[in-house]
């Protein structure tokens, strides 16, 4: 029966009119070229969506819900506007820690800066790295992996950014358990270059030429890069004040002191990339080019996203030379002398135009009262710095009052 009405239904359309036929298929035609014109006119002409790129963070796609909550602070976004400040390692670990990063992101603060390898060359985080095995330069209460971890998320909850400093060849121990990276000493290819008499206090250093000293201090910053770091600070990049009866090998006779400093920085930037930014910590002096023993030029010119110089006031002159003006630096002009200080190092930047770093001065806490530090960070701001730094060693900070 199924097949008899399937041949039944072809014998009926046999039998229809031709003319019939192609004037069915003719209207047809028509409505699907009608329908496809004012489809195709009402998709060129609705509002189009456009996609979300895959690298943008969670953060800023569209939210699926209408929920309202409380927004945190923000953490940087650019490197030019970093309010921060420091933290002793012994901070890290306090059980007030969650408090006071809540207490700075209320003032207005979005990083918090604290050392990870100091000027001795202790490593306060166990890195995984081979030289760092080697060297074994690790505090008793150096953070794990895992801490680390938390570190970073405890910080980054409190809608702050992680910033570890490392001192990069100011490194005394490092110096003295890899004898290819360091500086030696001329008269004996075998013995340990001090800066000073080692009965005096007198340190080793790693050799700011030398590829394997590079090397040592990148593979941490790239460690702590892939734990979260949100920029790594390097610091004592820089040649010991005194060389006499240094050895620094071949390449002293083929390449700066500013060179070298350079292309070390140059490496450490490839080696983080992008989204990992390298600030460079200096002397005031340097960054206004007065003093740069030590630098060979002004630190300005290293390649650094950001600079940080150090401005403590109590430690410079009373009378400052600031670019044809002499400045005085007392605790009762601290607002104009910070502002003079930071608009002459601005200015030297300009000329490198698109690869100025971004100015972001320390400032100093300890010994001054919380309306100093407030004239010192307005004396920042006007003078065109759009962060700044706060530096107490004892992490004390009255955030209440900035």
């Amino acid at each position: 029966m199924r097949m008899k009405l399937n041949r039944g239904k072809r014998d009926v359309f046999r039998k229809r009119n031709p003319l019939l036929k192609i004037l069915g298929w003719g209207l047809a035609a028509i409505a699907i070229v009608g329908v496809g014109f004012f489809g195709a006119k009402w998709l060129s002409e609705r509002p189009a969506t456009a996609p979300v790129p895959e690298d943008v963070p969670a953060a800023t796609q569209p939210a699926e819900t209408t929920t309202t909550t409380t927004a945190k602070p923000q953490a940087p976004t650019a490197l030019s506007a970093v309010r921060g400040f420091y933290l002793p390692f012994s901070d890290l670990t306090d059980i007030h820690l969650s408090d006071t990063l809540s207490a700075a992101a209320d003032a207005g603060f979005n990083a918090v800066i604290f050392d990870l390898k100091d000027t001795e060359g202790r490593l306060y985080y166990r890195f995984s790295s081979d030289t760092a095995k080697t060297v074994n330069s690790y505090t008793e209460d150096a953070l794990s992996k895992q801490e680390l971890k938390d570190l970073f998320a405890t910080i980054q909850d409190a809608g702050l950014t992680p910033i570890p400093r490392l001192h990069a060849f100011r490194d005394h121990l490092g110096a003295k358990a890899l004898p290819s990276a360091r500086i030696g000493h001329k008269d004996n290819a075998g013995w340990v270059w001090y800066d000073a008499n080692p009965q005096k206090g007198g340190k080793a250093w790693l050799n700011p030429y030398d590829n394997d000293a590079h090397a040592y201090v990148i593979s941490l910053a790239t460690e702590l890069k892939k734990l979260g770091a949100g920029a790594v600070m390097l610091d004592s990049v820089r040649f010991p004040s005194q060389i006499s009866s240094a050895d620094f090998g071949a390449d002293r006779g083929t390449m700066a002191e500013e060179d070298a400093l350079t292309l070390f920085v140059s490496k450490t930037r490839d080696a983080l990339g992008d989204r990992c930014p390298v600030m460079l910590s200096c002397t005031a002096e340097s960054a206004l080019g007065t003093a740069t023993q030590g630098y060979g030029s002004n630190p300005r010119t290293f390649g650094a996203d950001m600079l940080s110089p150090t401005i403590l006031p109590s430690q410079l002159p009373e009378r400052i030379e600031v670019g044809n003006t002499t400045v005085d630096n007392t605790p009762d002009t601290l607002q104009p002398t910070v502002k003079a200080l930071v608009s002459q190092m601005i200015l030297l930047t300009k000329v490198l135009k698109d690869d100025a770093p971004a100015i972001t001065p320390w400032l100093q806490v300890e010994g001054y009262s919380s309306a100093q530090v407030k004239a010192e960070m307005d004396g920042c701001t006007e003078g065109g710095c759009k962060g700044y730094i706060l530096y107490n060693p004892k992490g004390d900070y009255d955030f209440g009052a900035y």
